[in-house]
């Protein structure tokens, strides 16, 4: 009989999940979902603990749906299936963790269903996506049968606690408006806000990080990005505009630069406008605050349609992410194929 599922928030979870797999009650099904792969990595390694480090290399698979399986060949349900399937090599234990399982097609889902009605006694199978469809069967599947764990992208307020109590363990404090200040620069992801939190923690030895220390030791990195991603969309420039993308998402929630883009693009409809009007440079430089060659080349190259038709695609994958509708990154990853298609030049 399989385990009651159930959902826990991300605030709860490792403590949770810790508890219950020091009691020795650790499940053969569970699903991972939400964008804080830092929380998600943490719960991970709470399973692989259960594994004799020195087993761990026989022991412990990670394989993520439709990659390169070292052979030419991409990593299919079947193979994960298979992994799943295999007796533990001198442990009580096989840890699987399948990534993005949400790439499974539907020609391979019957491999899987059959294994959640009857999953290897001695193997633990981690299914991680951030963000299934929640209207396919299999992820319907999934979630009745597993232990449904979220790992959602923290909002400010509890950022800030997170923060607090890592550098608490760190033995050291951060004032207020320091914290402020450093969430602003690099977002609420814990990955990157781990790595400057230790970072600042080591140039405090001990002390109080201030505003000072935060401004000279934390770049702008969320912003520069965000700049470097817009540039890269009016240039066209599909290869390295998915590639920023992909850098935002890993320390930030969609929705914000969705809406970074959506300001770009207002701006870019403000400044076409400018443009067709006779406007000079600098008329247009102080209505938008944009001053770079790209944006007014931009301007001069791009038909005011493309503008239009690129604000509207922002706004529907928006709504899109809101309901739940494909995964977030995957959504994102369409827009920017669609906002970096060569354009016709005027």
């Amino acid at each position: 009989m399989s385990r009651r599922p159930h959902k826990k928030s991300s605030a709860l979870a490792l403590d949770q999940l810790r508890s219950e797999v020091g009691r020795g009650q650790i499940a053969p099904l569970y699903l991972f979902v939400g964008e804080e792969r830092y929380q998600q990595e943490r719960a991970l390694q709470i399973l692989y603990d259960t594994v004799d480090e020195s087993l761990q290399m026989f022991n412990l698979t990670v394989l993520t749906i439709g990659a390169d399986n070292g052979t030419g060949s991409k990593i299919t349900a079947a193979m994960v299936i298979d992994s799943a399937n295999q007796m533990p090599m001198m442990a009580a234990r096989r840890i699987v963790v399948v990534r993005d399982f949400d790439r499974i097609k539907e020609d391979e889902q019957d491999v899987v269903f059959a294994y959640l009605n009857n999953p290897a006694p001695k193997t633990t199978l981690v299914f991680q996506a951030a963000s299934p469809d929640k209207r396919r069967k299999l992820t319907a599947a999934i979630v009745k049968r597993s232990v449904v764990m979220a790992f959602d992208a923290l909002d400010e307020g509890h950022a800030t606690r997170w923060a607090e109590n890592y550098l608490k363990e760190l033995g050291c404090k951060i004032e207020p408006s320091a914290l402020r200040l450093l969430i602003g620069l690099i977002g609420t992801g814990l990955t990157r806000l781990s790595n400057e939190l230790e970072k600042l923690a080591a140039y405090a030895n001990g002390g109080v990080i201030d505003n000072a220390a935060v401004q000279e030791l934390v770049p702008r990195a969320r912003e520069h990005a965000s700049w470097e991603l817009w540039d890269a969309i009016i240039s066209r420039d599909r290869r390295r505009a998915l590639k920023l993308m992909n850098r935002l998402l890993d320390d930030s929630d969609p929705l914000p630069i969705l809406g970074s883009l959506a300001s770009y693009y207002r701006k870019l409809l403000i400044g076409k406008e400018l443009v067709e009007r006779g406007a000079s440079r600098d008329e247009i430089k102080q209505a938008t605050n944009q001053w770079s060659d790209s944006f007014f080349t931009g301007l001069r190259r791009t038909p005011r349609a493309d503008f239009v038709r690129g604000l509207r695609r922002i706004a529907e994958v928006d709504n899109a992410i809101k309901n739940s509708e494909a995964t977030p990154r995957l959504q994102m990853e369409y827009l920017i194929v669609e906002l970096t298609l060569p354009g016709s030049p005027q």
